[in-house]
């Protein structure tokens, strides 16, 4: 896809508008609107085409750029063809659910690991070895 800065001797633009809804005269709340267009009518063209048929709207423009500059300095290539598209990676699955077993080994380890008295380390791991978990489908592989 090539990306067409230029077309028929027009520069394409970024505009930004700032728009209110009816005509007013005080400044009230008001959108702020980027369009890109070639030329001053296409833009407002363009804008027209965010809002209802027949809604009135007073409209500023209030920057205008040339996109060629913004994307010279992102530093973009003019065609993106030969950009590699991102890869669509299937969906994780879900986490297993965790079991009794996996709690009373996940308790040893915790006790293994944050007990720090040999003798309370071990009664610990006594009294947790004796959870009954009963006979719970293993998920592991036999």
């Amino acid at each position: 896809m090539k990306f067409n800065l230029i077309e028929h001797d027009a520069v394409l633009h970024l505009y930004f508008f700032t728009v209110q809804g009816g005509m007013t005269t005080v400044e009230i709340a008001e959108d702020v609107k980027a369009v890109m267009a070639y030329n001053d009518a296409g833009a407002i063209e363009q804008l027209r085409k965010e809002y209802p048929a027949g809604t009135v709207i007073s409209a500023r423009v209030r920057a205008k750029l040339d996109v060629k500059r913004i994307v010279d300095a992102l530093n973009l290539p003019d065609d993106f063809s030969a950009v590699p598209m991102p890869v669509t990676l299937p969906p994780s699955s879900p986490p297993k659910e965790k079991t009794a077993k996996d709690f009373v080994f996940g308790m040893m380890l915790v006790a293994d690991s944050f007990v720090s008295d040999a003798d309370d380390r071990e009664a610990l791991k006594r009294i947790i070895s004796k959870i009954d978990y009963g006979n719970e489908a293993s998920t592991e592989a036999p």
